[in-house]
């Protein structure tokens, strides 16, 4: 048995050798009688890891209608895997060893990957010869082009004839969008959008019934080209959020808007409902952030930032709703929230307050280390948290990210956490702490966030971040996400078995053991 507690307290070792670490846990649970009958279990059904010789990330992830795998991601690796044919075979961006992978060098990646994870379909790098960041969004549009979006901070992307801006604006970094065809071969548009200032994608992108391109960023641009009637025109502080809405064929902006108090604002996911409202998430350094009548915290909670939940009117030029959401410490939103049924909205992020402002009968009310992830659901009628929890251990490093329901309504969380006694549960695939500075983690909690149904970490001796997540037809769960563990357990027929580089891009496919 590990010295972490790996493995499950029965004498499984001889499964060990034949079977892989990640498939022993729902084994035992499986030989170990029906204490966990209930409980959901999971098997890897393969995981392969995805990079060249230097630095990789996958942030997103999308399981196209024939099962094919679609993982945006960012690679500064001149030997990336690519296919022939693409729309960029070759890696044009700032050498690697400019600077950290993640913030310095570096293109775009999109790769098309088999259902079973054993072959690449299509693979190709976007980029100029700067940096652009990671793949901060991607959707499918209704004929099944992928639109994606960044920070960049190269003058030379290809941008298109017709495109809504096709020079670079200046300051450190444009937001970019594009469109490329599902097979990865042809472009059919890519625009930069920004001004004199920085503006910095990071939230991600959202398309509506019309494939209405819906983008977020931070910018700092005094002359940023927000348009006629939006709700906020005017620079307020050093960097406000922006919510910028594009045509579907990139040409022009059908309006833009600021959203932002004196200090600074990051927008980092949103959400459009059937009526064409835009649901945001972020955070705000702002203590005069606006927020609305009736708002469930109406006033900052304290130290350098809040969390924010705000919602914008179809044609950007109301506020429907805004609140705070945070304690005496800092707090984070992290990328990406969940529109349900009913209206209501989940999101996550990083809660740095001994005062997170938790619930009656949320799962964790406290928290453990010095900062827990957090889920909180808004409720419809935007007037009370419906419940918000952390979930954490005692160690540092934890955050949550990409909140999705299930088919039976439960939540499903991703991310990392630094601690050794984060709260898995006896079905997790992994109950121990592999190593190094942080594990991904994959948590699973009921509907009303009182209950943490599943939580497993994922990770080798070295370092792990779970990234994004989404979900198949039959409660598969598949993860995207970063590894510099040598022994991360790459399973079945992988497409790559062996780490490429210093950091390598993973993809890991899980299905319900019944």
């Amino acid at each position: 048995m590990s010295q972490h507690g790996r493995f499950c307290p029965w004498s499984c070792s001889l499964f060990v050798a034949s079977l892989g670490w990640f498939l022993v846990a729902p084994l035992c649970d499986l030989l170990g009688g029906d204490e966990h009958q209930t409980m959901p279990r999971y098997r890897i059904e393969f995981a392969t890891l995805l990079g060249g010789s230097e630095w990789e990330e996958a942030r997103e992830i999308i399981v196209l209608a024939d099962g094919s795998i679609l993982v945006g991601g960012q690679t500064s690796s001149e030997d990336f895997p690519v296919t022939d044919g693409v729309v960029q075979p070759n890696y044009r961006g700032e050498p690697a060893g400019t600077g950290h992978g993640g913030l310095y060098g570096g293109d775009m990646f999109l790769t098309r990957l088999t259902s079973d994870g054993t072959h690449l379909i299509a693979s190709t790098y976007f980029g100029g010869s700067k940096q652009e960041r990671s793949v901060y969004g991607m959707a499918l549009d209704r004929r099944g082009n992928v639109v994606f979006s960044t920070a960049t901070r190269s003058r030379d992307l290809p941008t298109t004839p017709g495109a809504y801006q096709t020079k670079y604006g200046g300051g450190e970094a444009d937001m970019m969008a594009a469109k490329i065809s599902s097979d990865l071969k042809r472009l059919q548009w890519c625009t930069y959008v920004g001004k004199e200032g920085n503006d910095w994608c990071r939230g991600g992108i959202t398309l509506d019934g019309q494939d209405n391109v819906y983008f977020l960023a931070q910018t700092t641009s005094s002359d940023f080209p927000t348009s006629p009637g939006a709700y906020q025109r005017a620079q307020r502080g050093q960097g406000d959020a922006v919510v910028v809405k594009l045509a579907p064929d990139g040409s022009h902006l059908l309006w833009a808007t600021r959203l932002g108090g004196s200090n600074e604002e990051t927008i980092i996911g949103a959400r459009v409902d059937h009526e064409g409202n835009v649901h945001l998430s972020g955070h705000t350094w702002s203590s005069d952030f606006p927020v609305t009548s009736g708002a469930p915290q109406p006033s900052f909670g304290g130290g350098k930032s809040d969390a924010f939940l705000a919602g914008l009117s179809a044609d950007g030029s109301r506020l429907l709703y805004s609140t705070y959401l945070g304690g005496r410490g800092d707090e984070f939103g992290e990328h990406g929230l969940a529109l349900l049924r009913d209206g209501s909205i989940l999101f996550t992020g990083f809660a740095g307050s001994s005062d997170f402002p938790t619930t009656p009968g949320a799962f964790q009310r406290e928290l453990r280390g010095t900062g827990d992830g957090f889920l909180t659901e808004l409720s419809a009628d935007r007037r009370r948290f419906t419940f918000s929890t952390t979930l954490g251990g005692s160690g540092a490093n934890e955050f949550y990210l990409m909140p999705t329901v299930d088919n039976r309504g439960n939540i499903v969380v991703v991310g990392s956490s630094g601690s050794k006694d984060f709260p898995v549960t006896a079905n997790a695939l992994q109950r121990g702490f592999g190593g190094g500075e942080t594990d991904g983690v994959l948590a699973v909690l009921g509907a009303d966030g009182s209950k943490l149904i599943y939580a497993s970490y994922l990770g080798g001796s070295g370092d792990e971040l779970v990234r994004g997540v989404t979900l198949g037809p039959r409660g598969e769960v598949y993860l995207v996400g970063r590894t510099n563990s040598a022994d991360f357990p790459v399973m079945g027929r992988a497409a790559q078995t062996k780490g490429g580089g210093k950091v390598d891009a993973f993809l890991v496919k899980l299905s319900p053991v019944p």
